[in-house]
């Protein structure tokens, strides 16, 4: 199977699952996701198909992961509230302002 061939099957993959979540009116999220390509992976008889449902669930693993790493990157990064961060903390008091 050709990249291009392997791309398309790829995105009816996710199209299918994607989907098959809509209908049930669920969540869609990644592991709302991930758990239906598991459950298609499992009933999956065409052994071309399954092996591209594992990849598809490696691919969104990793996604999510790698974005469960920058969140808390950036939660580390973005320890102060947004005015001190945008200001410092040498804010004029309320009285002060009036004079």
């Amino acid at each position: 199977m050709n990249r291009s061939e392997t791309e398309q099957l790829t995105d009816e993959i996710i199209g299918e699952a994607v989907l098959s979540l809509l209908r049930k009116k669920g969540p869609i999220n990644f592991k709302a996701l991930i758990a239906r390509l598991r459950a298609m992976e499992a009933s999956e008889s065409d052994g071309q198909r399954r092996k591209a449902i594992t990849s598809v669930i490696a691919e969104i693993s990793n996604t999510m992961l790698s974005g469960q790493r920058k969140n808390i990157r950036e939660n580390k990064e973005w320890s102060h509230d947004n005015v001190r961060s945008l200001f410092g903390d040498s804010q004029q008091s309320d009285a002060s302002k009036k004079h």
